[in-house]
């Protein structure tokens, strides 16, 4: 089904600075949690929060996604190939 209240392509708006900063932070996030590092999530919140409240609440939400898909992932792991 189409969303007729969602822009098209060619209506959307360009990625902000501010947009592109908390996806490099995602992504600065996952990869030390992929190598097993400290994700030192409070620097990173540092970060976001030179472009203000927004962006530290964006950060907070998009890490917490990102830490239940990968708890998910773990349970679907755990169950076995018979149990999901």
């Amino acid at each position: 089904m189409i969303d007729r209240d969602q822009p098209g392509p060619a209506e959307r708006g360009r990625l902000t600075e501010q947009d592109l900063a908390i996806a490099a932070l995602v992504g600065r996030y996952i990869e030390r949690r992929e190598h097993h590092q400290t994700p030192r999530v409070h620097d990173l919140l540092a970060v976001a929060a030179e472009f203000g409240d927004t962006a530290v609440d964006a950060l907070r939400t998009l890490l917490a996604c990102y830490e239940a898909m990968r708890a998910y992932r773990e349970d679907a792991a755990d169950l076995g190939p018979e149990r999901k």
